[in-house]
């Protein structure tokens, strides 16, 4: 048994073309200060002794690249990391969701930027957004902190040029991972309920 952890985890998943068979699962952004081996898996801890990433190893997947965390791939991890002794419960929480811009106006310190205020249902956040397309009353994808990018990019809250950021406003280049390389704010049918749950998948299909 390498670890026993009860810690609810946004996961990321990776199929890295260099290894095969080699499924990369991220925890969280803490640095890695020690690695335990085993047979079937590299388990990474950070320095509080809190798992950071692991290899699985004989990953039965032919996905190359960031994985979408469907059903299936789910219940596989559940079922490799309990057998290894790994037990975390994924944020299967919706990240997506659908705001409204109620208020834009110029950043302070960005020419290319604006400062927007966006009613995500329940409240109301500042997003910085660069999107040319940006207009007031406008319903769009919000990826929300902890979202995970069809890239593997986590969305975190922080500061763009010294505002504060609660998310991002996406395009369909964000949430097709760059096969809709298409800029420019996504803009919802205007029956699309503030707040509700986006999912992404086919989005771009959808959409376009």
């Amino acid at each position: 048994m390498l670890m026993e952890s009860n810690k609810i985890c946004v996961v990321r998943v990776y199929m890295n073309p260099a290894f095969d068979r080699v499924m990369m699962i991220r925890f969280s952004e803490s640095a890695v200060s020690r690695i335990k081996t085993s047979s079937e898996a590299v388990l990474m801890f950070d320095t509080n002794d809190h798992p950071v990433a692991v290899n699985l190893l004989h990953a039965p997947f032919e996905g190359r690249g960031y994985m979408p965390l469907d059903k299936k791939l789910k219940q596989y991890i559940r079922q490799r990391l309990t057998e290894i002794g790994v037990e975390i419960e994924i944020d299967e929480r919706s990240y997506f969701v659908c705001g409204k811009i109620t208020d834009i106006k110029q950043h302070p310190h960005g020419d290319h930027l604006h400062v927007c205020k966006v009613d995500i249902g329940s409240e109301q956040i500042d997003v910085v957004c660069g999107a040319k397309n940006a207009k007031n009353h406008m319903l769009t994808v919000v990826a929300l902190p902890n979202a995970v990018l069809p890239n593997g990019l986590l969305i975190e809250e922080g500061t763009v040029a010294g505002i504060r950021s609660q998310g991002m406003l996406c395009s369909l280049l964000e949430i097709t991972g760059g096969k809709k390389p298409v800029r420019g704010l996504i803009e919802l049918p205007s029956d699309t309920v503030c707040g509700s749950a986006i999912d992404i998948a086919g989005l771009g299909e959808t959409l376009c």
